[in-house]
């Protein structure tokens, strides 16, 4: 009967943003490549001491392949990018494909899981937090599509402005 040699309760680290910090590249900058050495070590050792680790990123083309390669669970939300869909593809069942290429067409709250943590690679439905968090991407072509209308007199200040190259203040 071996003694346990862990944590009594488990610890899971989250690495937020991480292709910002856990670069694929050996040749990244020292401090990525210290935090990159460090995290991969985590992943490959730190069950046996009830650590355990999640990597959110935008980009799991960037991220180490040491760190992919220990990831038993991807939870991808939408994915356009080729690299980032084949990495998740590589860790997906041959006869999954046709779930993965739902990646680029998920909408917000979904995702596709596939690994460990799920019997059967599954697209799912993630509930949003109420409230929101004041964290939502601008709105940018709902501002282009507003339509404005110009009264002949800013119509001139505008054009002014334009050729002054000015910025011009509400009410002008």
């Amino acid at each position: 009967n071996e003694e346990y040699t862990g944590r009594n309760r488990g610890l899971l680290m989250v690495y937020e943003e991480a292709h910002s910090y856990l670069p694929r590249s050996e040749r990244s900058s020292y401090i990525y490549g210290y935090a990159r050495k460090a995290v991969e070590k985590i992943y490959k050792e730190g069950r046996k001491f009830g650590i355990g680790a999640m990597v959110v990123t935008q980009r799991p083309s960037e991220i180490s392949e040491t760190i992919l390669a220990q990831v038993g669970t991807f939870i991808a939300l939408r994915l356009t990018n080729s690299s980032d869909k084949n990495n998740v593809q590589s860790s997906a069942p041959n006869n999954m494909n046709s779930l993965i290429e739902l990646l680029p067409s998920l909408r917000i709250g979904e995702a596709i899981v596939v690994g460990e943590a799920i019997n059967i690679p599954s697209r799912v439905r993630i509930n949003l937090v109420e409230p929101r968090p004041s964290s939502n991407d601008p709105k940018l072509v709902a501002g282009w599509e507003r339509k404005y209308e110009i009264k002949g007199k800013h119509y001139s200040n505008i054009v002014k402005a334009w050729r002054e190259e000015k910025h011009i203040k509400k009410g002008e």
